[in-house]
């Protein structure tokens, strides 16, 4: 994943964001919680991760240079009977190549990797599993997929019991087309195999500006969190920033849903795996603007432009509201809604670089309880520190790093 890419997503109280939107955002939000902030802490060093890539199946055998580029966008993980399985992208080179008889590699940058480890340490000691996602087996689901210049998920969604497909994962991915060109698009792949394959569902959200180079912002605004299913059960929604046609910036938060059981009806529930059109929210309507290339409202349109970036949005069960973590690749904010639309004022967080040319990206909040997609009163969030003049590989003195933050 190139390093100047803002992301996000999320999903929310379906049946709250039917409030007229007037309403929602005439109303005055203010923070439950005011978090205090620990000290960040390394849960894996530049030579645990190096280690790791020596050990992880299928062997990298040409990174293009790039090296085992782990954690290379936000994370994903549930927990298991053996611990915690954590997932996101390699954003090395992942060439075609005849691996325990069988063709693995897709000739591009970008991958799924899976470990299973802890809260403390997510690498674990085993073997990662350092997978490509496949092309799906219909070419029209995804007439794209050959143009990408890098495809990898992270954030991972188990379908649970009751729903068509339960205990198989979803992946969101972030794809960027063509080559280096930083425009970025968001689609979706299913695993009926608990990571081992990947099989792609197609793009579900494109920016509303179309591919133009003369327009490119300087980065790529689409990223890859997590699906979470409503407490209803009816949406996933995915938050991002969109970038509006005919401008050169992108939109704070944006955001876009699909009904949950039509998704992974269209994914499990037969022989021609696919994935099911989003709707983007504009100007207070959910059926207007198609996911792939509409138009959308920016939810924090009043915020300063440096708030802005990579967005990880979950559940606080202690506070019943969703809490928001904005990256702007130095410092961390945090915000809260209640209907998912209207947020209170992000509060900084803090800057978690280490002097001149250091980065902080990538956040991902995880709970301390049975759902580690569910936070409490005291939650983690994880990201990857890196040397900015590094950013290509094999990265120098890279990490992932963890802060605690902590409801009174």
């Amino acid at each position: 994943m190139r390093f100047c890419s803002p992301f996000a997503s999320l999903t929310f109280l379906a049946s709250l964001l039917q409030l007229a939107p007037a309403l929602a955002f005439a109303q005055a939000l203010t923070p439950v919680c005011q978090p205090s902030v620990s000290t960040p802490i390394i849960v894996a060093t530049h030579d645990q991760v190096i280690a790791a890539g020596l050990r992880a199946e299928p062997p990298l055998t040409n990174t293009g240079g790039f090296g085992f580029a782990w954690p290379d966008m936000q994370m994903g993980v549930i927990k298991t009977a053996d611990g915690y399985e954590w997932f996101t992208s390699d954003g090395a080179y992942h060439p075609r190549q005849l691996w325990e008889g069988h063709w693995v590699g897709n000739n591009n940058y970008g991958s799924v990797v899976t470990t299973l480890g802890t809260l403390d340490n997510p690498l674990g000691a085993g073997i990662p599993h350092d997978v490509t996602i496949s092309p799906n087996p219909d070419p029209a689901v995804n007439p794209n997929y050959a143009s990408y210049g890098y495809i990898g998920g992270g954030s991972v969604y188990q379908v649970p019991e009751g729903m068509t497909g339960a205990g198989n994962l979803i992946v969101g991915y972030h794809a960027e087309l063509p080559g280096n060109t930083l425009y970025s698009v968001h689609g979706l792949a299913a695993s009926w195999d608990n990571g081992l394959h990947w099989t792609d569902l197609g793009e579900v959200i494109r920016p509303n500006q179309s591919l133009a180079l003369k327009l490119a912002p300087g980065f790529d605004p689409m990223g890859a969190g997590p699906l979470v299913l409503s407490p209803d059960g009816k949406y996933f929604y995915f938050y991002f920033p969109d970038w509006p046609a005919g401008t050169t910036s992108t939109t704070h938060v944006s955001v876009a849903r699909v009904l949950a059981a039509s998704l992974v009806e269209a994914a499990f529930g037969s022989s021609h795996p696919h994935s099911v059109p989003f709707e983007k929210f504009y100007e207070g309507s959910w059926h207007l603007q198609p996911g792939i290339g509409g138009a959308s409202t920016d939810l924090m349109a009043k915020q300063p432009p440096e708030v802005g970036g990579y967005l990880d949005i979950h559940f606080n069960s202690a506070l019943q509201r969703y809490v928001m973590i904005i990256d702007n690749d130095t410092t961390f904010y945090y915000a809260e809604s209640v209907d998912g639309l209207t947020w209170t004022n992000p509060i900084s967080l803090g800057d978690f670089t280490d002097g001149a040319n250091t980065i902080a990206v990538y956040p991902t909040s995880v709970g301390l309880g049975e759902d580690p997609n569910i936070l409490d009163k005291k939650f983690y969030v994880y990201y990857t520190f890196l040397h900015e003049e590094n950013g290509g590989l094999p990265r120098k003195g890279d990490s992932l790093r963890r802060i605690t933050l902590t409801c009174p």
